[in-house]
Formats: structure tokens, sequence, C-alpha cells
């Protein structure tokens, strides 16, 4: 089986999985969040509600409203991981992203592995070290 195979059919598995979610969330009638978001420091924070926005995975996070906030502009790191090698999966969007930055910024050099989301990549590549 080849790699494009296996990443389709991945991709396939993971997109039922998704609508067997909705469905569920659906039949117990689940809120999309009611509650205001904390407001702590330099910048703003969205609230929900949130629109519901699915995409086809792997989807493209350049998409989502509002834009994930993954960048932490005024976190500095103290080089605990200063020498260290990380390979993070799934590093281009999404929590592996925020993963990818926060350890770029605590010295670590990072191999990001991840599926067809190119143009997810290359926004990441530059939010390591400041």
């Amino acid at each position: 089986m080849t790699h494009e195979k296996q990443t389709s059919d991945e991709a396939d598995k993971q997109r039922s999985i998704q609508s067997h979610i909705d469905a569920r969330d659906k039949s117990e009638g689940k809120a999309n969040g009611t509650g205001g978001a904390m407001q702590a420091g330099a910048r703003h924070y969205p609230e929900p509600p949130f629109p519901k926005q699915h995409q086809r995975k792997p989807g493209d996070e350049a998409e989502v409203e509002p834009a994930p906030l993954y960048d932490a502009p005024y976190y500095a790191g103290s080089g605990k991981l200063d020498g260290k090698v990380a390979i993070i999966t799934g590093g281009d969007s999404g929590i592996g992203r925020a993963v990818a930055v926060l350890f770029a910024r605590e010295g670590a050099d990072i191999a990001v592995v991840y599926l067809e989301e190119d143009k997810d990549a290359e926004q990441t590549r530059p939010c390591g070290r400041i």
C-alpha cells in the first residue's frame, strides 16, 4: 500500500469518526459554549459561541475563523531544551503547532511531520525562535 493510499484511508477513517461525533452531539443537544473567555494578558481572546466549522480531513487551519492562537507572543523560553531535537507529528497546525512553537522557544530544534497541509506547515516554519 502506498503512503498516499494510507494517508487517504486514514483521513476517511477520521472523517467517519467526526461524523459520528457530530451526530451524537446533535442528538444530545450540546451547546456551542456560552461562557466568556478569560481575558488575561496583553491581547484579547475570542469568546464563544464559535461557528461550527468542519473541514474535510486533513483540514486547512488557514480557513478557520477566528484564527487559532498558537504563537504565545509574550512567552520567552528559558533554554530548557537547548541542544535537544524534537520530532512533532501534526506540528503544522493545532496543538502540534503550539507545541512545536513553544519547544522551539525553549531552544529545541524541531522536525515537523504532517500530512498534506503544506500551507499550514509553511506558516509554522518562522514561528520558532524570536
